[in-house]
């Protein structure tokens, strides 16, 4: 392949990567608090690990962002004998940049989801298990 087409190639993968990629982790910016008007109300979706065979990661989250840009996020493991989800709460405030929505959380981990009108999708670190998860959530309709 000519070094000429090999860069071009890199390039164009390369700017393709911060869509699909996980989330950034205590990230700066020029990021400005979400508007209410697009992100509150009741989001609820699953999680699940990727790639987890005997022993799972995968839970349930109800995620309620006020109008003031903070949250809570409540998790509940689905089931199963094998399951590494554990039970918890996450707090903390909503920033957003363009698609990008990050959730600041008061206990320390920071999440980076993408969104697409009703759906906040992404591939991110279960931060209480430490496990690479894929999460989407739906807003409730007439919520929000």
């Amino acid at each position: 392949m000519p070094y000429r087409t090999f860069k071009v190639l890199t390039i164009v993968l390369l700017g393709a990567l911060p869509a699909c990629a996980g989330p950034s982790v205590n990230s700066a910016g020029s990021e400005g608090l979400a508007p209410a008007s697009e992100l509150s109300g009741t989001w609820t979706g699953s999680f699940g690990q990727l790639g987890g065979t005997l022993y799972t990661d995968d839970g349930n989250v109800v995620l309620e962002i006020k109008e003031d840009g903070t949250f809570t996020a409540n998790v509940t493991p689905a089931g199963g004998a094998n399951n590494r989800a554990r039970a918890s709460t996450w707090t903390g405030t909503v920033v957003r940049k363009g698609d990008r929505i990050t959730f600041r959380t008061a206990q320390g981990p920071w999440m980076t989801l993408s969104r697409r009108g009703d759906t906040l999708y992404g591939v991110a670190n279960d931060p209480a298990t430490q496990a690479t998860v894929m999460i989407t959530l739906e807003r409730k309709a007439g919520l929000g």
